[in-house]
């Protein structure tokens, strides 16, 4: 990831969901209701997609273009990332 501060917070959400399995792991070794676990299992599934659609939405254009490609090739490739993004929201 070239940019620092999108890898700083790609980096933040993942100890927040690091944050949140220690928090499941908790509540197994703690008999927690299942309905609990899977609430806070889905929670975590959430956070994992938006990370991948904040890396595709911040670097994928940036990985598939490069200096060599027409102005008007990489306008395409940025409306193609855009549909993408807004697809998977």
């Amino acid at each position: 990831m070239p940019n620092t501060s999108t890898q700083n917070e790609v980096l933040n959400r993942l100890r927040n969901v690091k944050g949140h399995v220690a928090g499941i792991e908790r509540m197994v070794g703690e008999n927690a209701p299942c309905k609990d676990v899977l609430l806070q299992l889905l929670a975590i599934r959430s956070s994992i997609e938006k990370v991948g659609i904040f890396i595709l939405e911040n670097n994928a254009a940036e990985c598939l273009i490069s200096d060599s490609i027409p102005p008007e090739e990489k306008e395409k490739v940025n409306q193609l990332v855009k549909d993408i993004v807004a697809f998977l929201k």
